[in-house]
């Protein structure tokens, strides 16, 4: 026994006598209070971690319960498996109730040479002189990406310390919608120093990804003999589709110590060892790196939720749950509320749970369940689990005697079933008897009382997030706004009204000599140009006295407008046989009349203008069969927009939300994209159906730019709000809410219309002036008062662009704005699923965003990851 295993007072030589005597007190005590009953021995093995990767060292461990172990067994592991290191003992001791347990736990290092699913098979103990047997242990050892050093050593210091960073999942098949946990570790070599990290950021396109946590587990371990720290961040995911889909990479940010090369002895120290000591305490030693790190991808299965079955008020809620259900009071009378706790407990996708139906609502009166969080995450810094447990607190009046308070139901999608299941709750037996007769005015009173007992048991509505600002935010402006005197009026000055006029005039002007311009080279393109440049030429040279060049310019138009075609006999062929006699002939020929030009010349005009005129007819011929060709296209090749939304129609009227879903998303996705509030819609729809609330009330609130008079759509919004109250910018004025009541272009109309009927009545009044009628001041005051309003409610009402502009919504739960661009940060407010905010500045992942609230906005930042911009595509589009 060394000197460090004794206690204390003999390491120090103080009194020995008394400890021993204290240590056989303790036995004796243990002895006496030990029953005389003892309880067999058991054993047990199991390893630690059950998930590992090539070379990695993990423990094997048994576990021997209330005995005493005779002999170490005779390990057998797999060919694949080999031990690493003898057996490590420790044994504990417990007292519940008077009766002595103890546990002995033997633990061998073990490690796998390659991949794949091992069982190790049961081990014989041989305990209190009997033969036990173990437990098989199953192990599975993943290659996890490939990124780990092999065959022990890295090759260059770099790859030595490396951070290495890896996606493990809890399952590799899952239903769509069922909640996994994906847990993301980093592996630290021993002689790095961590010293601060940021926050692990995934792609979610196809995952709905709860939000890591900065808390950690840290443990230790060794992969092909090289030692590292390991920090594991637990979070869970849920598919939003179905098929093969990819989950990762995974990125972090850190900032690490790497040592120098005479400093590798710090490598004894575990990481942050020295972060807090002053700069130069170790000199020499290390050096500070910024890295960024990644983690490979990991393919899992996503499978569709069966049709068969499926429950007719299904909300989409997959995982494993029980439900329980308790009243108070049971002892009452008709008109009594009685308040009853339903609790939800289980894994899976809580938030696409409904509140449990009551089976039989005749005879009772319900009020609206409030829903509360009673065990699971309630801070978005936690770490996210996947057991959870929610209650409901449903306030019932019975209207008649009933026996007993009727089960609630609840329905779900079971994964390890593979099965839609229905849970329904006991139900609850009441004392109730009817309401005592009374005289009309008690009865009166009674109703009264009954009312207010009903006005008093209805729960209080869910409250709006409020401001909970817990530090000052610190940002200046880069500069200052000096004060200045008052200038005049722009709108009064007739200098402004000049300079703007100008670039009217230049644009004018511009106009005109773009259409000069498109009307030249509309003459010179194509064939027809190319004849008309050639018959300028020839009139060009036609003027020359010169016979050889009359007849050079005839014969090299003739040979444009032939364009390679031959010559028949004719007139065309005597110019050219005329100009090759001429030109390449060795005697003098007789010179051209001016008879003889004049005849060339009306000859050449002529095919000229019949060549132009069979141009034409082809061109037409060729738009004409172009057009043809289009509109039998698609027919042919491809479905139209129409299709494809009545194709979606049809698998929204199924149940198929996500094949509905894939449909309209594709028709956003085209190009140009095809756009319309409907198809937005059928999104939402998809996206409610799967319980992403965030999501949904996006693509409801684009639709709502495009339709906002659409009652089915304002009463989405309105139910999504009462479920996360969510924020929105509201319009202070009440003639700018007018103003949205119809478009710009529709209030432009009723305008135009007003206008005309003012100018047609006046125009009536001038020709007809010695009719006296009535009925033009009557039109003409109709006209004014459409003109006037309609032309003010177009000039309120915002422009698309100004509408979007800036604007995103929060998609993600669990968000909040914070006064600094850190998790770490004071608070400002929680922003809940659909909540707008105004984009202000960018850095980095997070966005400085304006937030709506009450009486004044906020503002603070929001990372970028949590919000989606509200309009993607051209914002002239939006109306």
């Amino acid at each position: 026994m060394t000197p460090h295993s004794l206690p204390p007072p003999l390491r120090q030589g103080q009194r020995p006598w008394l400890c021993l005597l204290i240590l056989s007190v303790i036995v004796t005590c243990l002895g006496l209070i030990q029953p005389s009953t003892a309880s067999a021995a058991t054993v047990r093995a199991y390893v630690q971690p059950s998930t590992a990767r090539p070379n990695q060292v993990i423990n094997y461990v048994i576990t021997v319960q209330d005995g005493q172990v005779n002999s170490l067994p005779n390990l057998r592991f797999p060919l694949q498996i080999g031990q690493t290191s003898g057996v490590s003992t420790s044994q504990q001791i417990q007292i519940i109730n008077g009766r002595q347990s103890a546990s002995i736990q033997l633990s061998w290092g073990i490690a796998a040479t390659e991949p794949g699913e091992f069982v190790i098979p049961p081990q014989t103990v041989i305990v209190d002189g009997q033969t036990l047997t173990t437990n098989e242990v199953k192990l599975t050892v993943e290659n996890g990406g490939g990124s780990f050093p092999q065959n022990g050593q890295p090759q260059t210091q770099d790859e030595a310390n490396q951070p290495i960073l890896q996606i493990e999942l809890g399952k590799k098949e899952i239903y769509q919608g069922e909640v996994v946990p994906v847990n993301v570790s980093l592996y630290v070599p021993r002689q790095v120093q961590l010293r601060r990290l940021g926050l692990i950021e995934m792609e979610k396109s196809d995952f709905a990804i709860a939000r890591f946590p900065q808390t950690n587990e840290q443990t230790s371990t060794v992969i092909d003999g090289i030692g590292y720290y390991v920090l594991s961040f637990r979070s869970t995911l849920s598919s939003l589709r179905t098929g093969d889909l990819k989950v990762g990479p995974a990125n972090l940010e850190l900032l690490i110590e790497v040592p120098t090369q005479d400093g590798g002895q710090r490598g004894m120290f575990p990481p942050g060892f020295g972060q807090n000591f002053p700069p130069g305490f170790f000199p020499g030693m290390s050096e500070p790196r910024k890295l960024e790190v990644k983690s490979q991808q990991v393919t899992v299965k996503v499978l569709p939720l069966p049709t068969e079955g499926r429950p007719a008020q299904f909300s989409g809620a997959v995982g494993e749950f029980q439900m329980t259900a308790t009243a108070s009071p049971t002892d009452l009378t008709v008109g009594d509320p009685i308040s009853v706790e339903l609790a939800v407990s289980g894994a899976g996708n809580f938030d696409a749970l409904n509140t449990p139906a009551l089976i039989s609502t005749g005879g009772w009166k319900l009020y609206p369940a409030k829903r509360y969080v009673i065990e699971g995450q309630m801070d978005q810094n936690q770490t996210p689990t996947l057991e959870r447990k929610i209650g409901y607190t449903q306030v019932l009046v019975p209207e008649a005697v009933h026996p007993n308070v009727p089960p609630f139901e609840l329905n779900y999608f079971s994964p390890s079933q593979k099965k839609y299941v229905v849970l329904r709750t006991e139900p609850i037996p009441l004392n109730l008897r009817p309401a005592p007769v009374t005289a009309a005015a008690e009865a009166a009173s009674s109703g009264s009382a009954a009312a207010s007992v009903e006005t008093q048991v209805a729960p209080p509505p869910v409250a709006d997030p409020q401001a909970d600002i817990t530090d000052i935010l610190v940002r200046p402006p880069a500069q200052a706004r000096w004060l200045a005197p008052t200038s005049t009026l722009w709108l009064r000055s007739s200098t402004f009204w000049t300079v703007q006029a100008l670039p009217v005039a230049l644009f004018a002007l511009a106009s005109g000599l773009a259409v000069m311009r498109r009307r030249r080279e509309g003459l010179l393109a194509g064939r027809a140009g190319e004849l008309r440049a050639a018959w300028e030429a020839f009139e060009a040279n036609a003027a020359s006295t010169s016979a050889p060049t009359f007849l050079r310019a005839a014969a090299q138009f003739i040979q444009t407008a032939q364009a390679g075609q031959p010559l028949a006999e004719g007139p065309l062929k005597k110019i050219v046989d005329r100009y090759e006699s001429t030109n390449f002939s060795v005697g003098a020929l007789p010179s051209l009349t001016e008879e003889e030009r004049r005849e060339m010349k009306n000859t050449l005009a002529a095919h000229f203008r019949q060549t132009l005129a069979r141009l034409a007819v082809i061109v037409i011929a060729c738009i004409v069969g172009s057009s043809c060709l289009a509109a039998e296209a698609p027919k042919a090749t491809a479905a139209t927009p129409d299709q494809v939304y009545r194709d979606a129609v049809a698998e929204v009227e199924k149940g198929n939300f996500t094949r509905a879903q894939y449909l309209a998303e594709s028709l956003t996705k085209k190009e140009p994209p095809q756009l319309s509030p409907e198809v937005f819609q059928i999104i939402g729809h998809a996206r409610y159906r799967q319980g992403d609330l965030g999501r949904a009330a996006l693509w409801y609130q684009r639709a709502q730019l495009l339709d906002g008079r659409n009652a089915e759509l304002k009463q989405n919004l309105r139910h999504i709000h009462d479920r996360t109250r969510y924020l929105s910018f509201e319009e202070k004025s009440p003639l700018k809410v007018a103003s949205f009541f119809l478009t710009t272009n529709e209030w432009l109309l009723l305008a135009a219309i007003g206008a005309w009927m003012v100018f047609l009545s006046l125009t009536w009044r001038v020709f007809r002036r010695g009719h006296k009628s009535s009925w033009p001041v009557a039109v003409s005051l109709i006209g004014l008062s459409i003109a006037v309003p309609a032309s003010a409610f177009a000039a309120l009402r915002p422009l698309g662009p100004e509408r979007v502009r800036d604007l995103s919504i929060v998609t993600q739960p669990d968000v909040n704005a914070y006064t600094n661009a850190t998790v770490t940060g004071g608070t400002v407010i929680a922003l809940p699923p659909g909540s707008q905010v105004r984009v202000l500045e960018k850095r980095g992942s997070w966005f400085y965003a304006e937030i709506p609230s009450s009486p004044e906005p906020l503002r603070g930042w929001v990372e970028s990851s949590a919000i989606t911009p509200l309009w993607i595509w051209d914002a002239s589009w939006v109306p």
